[in-house]
């Protein structure tokens, strides 16, 4: 008996691509998350034509990262006038100024990075979009609709500010621990970093489900039903952008893998009848 055709552009259809070989044996966990990140920065070392798109993102990050940070260092003494209004005299508290003054440059440098690349994604999004539309017809995924660029911007920034609303409250929360409680660093440190993972793995992965206009809510159902492989892919990607100089290709290299990820979760849940 003939099975009848799933209708386009559905994970079912997904299954019964030509490369429906692809499909995964078990259900994707944090390995297959951690495979995702090494074949999207493969896939994107062997494709030379993506690379003029994969400078877009790079070069919109590089910019502000040096604008935001050079803001950010002529704002740290003040950072660190308003922790210590009077500070004391003798060596402990020219000490203790000597570290605040360090910390407040680590602070304002990473802050500097993080708000960077979340304002990069948006700003590239037509490209990153179009990354994501070569890796998909690679792996033999349905063409998707076009959409218009401030569309695309808006759906790239939507994707950012739901990852900020989710993860903002829990790392300031952590960090507000970490200061008043120094101890407490060895379990807030690790919090902090699975924290920033999630919401960098969210910020990708999310990015090939909102091409084809996925509403939210079922974007994170998504995600949260296959939260292993996402954190795995995080996990990975936050691993790799310690490496030298992967940092800069992190955002254009991540969303091809978020882009494989995606369809290999897509294709095991049409597998298994998993809703959408």
């Amino acid at each position: 008996m003939n099975t009848p055709d799933a209708p386009p552009g559905s994970p079912a259809a997904l299954a019964q691509s030509p490369r429906a070989g692809l499909v995964p044996l078990e259900r994707p966990g944090f390995g297959a998350g951690l495979k995702a990140v090494l074949g999207g920065y493969g896939y994107l070392f062997r494709t030379p034509d993506l690379w003029p798109l994969a400078l877009v993102p790079t070069g919109l990050a590089l910019v502000l990262t040096v604008v935001l940070a050079v803001a950010g260092v002529k704002l740290a003494p003040s950072l660190v006038e308003l922790i210590v209004k009077e500070p004391g005299a003798g060596a402990l508290w020219t000490a203790l100024m000597v570290v605040l003054r360090i910390l407040s440059l680590a602070v304002v440098l990473v802050a500097a990075l993080a708000v960077s690349f979340a304002l990069a994604k948006p700003l590239s999004g037509p490209a990153l979009e179009r990354m994501v539309r070569r890796a998909e017809a690679d792996l033999g995924a349905p063409a998707w609709p076009e959409v218009g660029f401030f569309a695309d911007m808006w759906r790239a920034l939507e994707s950012s500010l739901v990852a900020l609303a989710f993860t903002l409250p829990i790392l300031i929360v952590l960090g507000v621990v970490g200061f008043l409680f120094a101890p407490a660093s060895v379990v807030v440190v690790p919090l902090q970093l699975a924290v920033t993972a999630l919401a960098g793995a969210w910020d990708l992965c999310d990015c090939p489900l909102s091409i084809r206009g996925v509403p939210v809510a079922a974007r994170v159902a998504f995600v949260r039903r296959n939260f292993a492989a996402v954190m795995g892919f995080g996990s990975g990607l936050a691993l790799l952008s310690f490496l030298p100089c992967s940092l800069l290709i992190v955002l254009p290299a991540g969303i091809l893998g978020a882009a494989r990820l995606v369809i290999t979760l897509e294709r095991w849940e049409a597998t298994q009848r998993a809703p959408r």
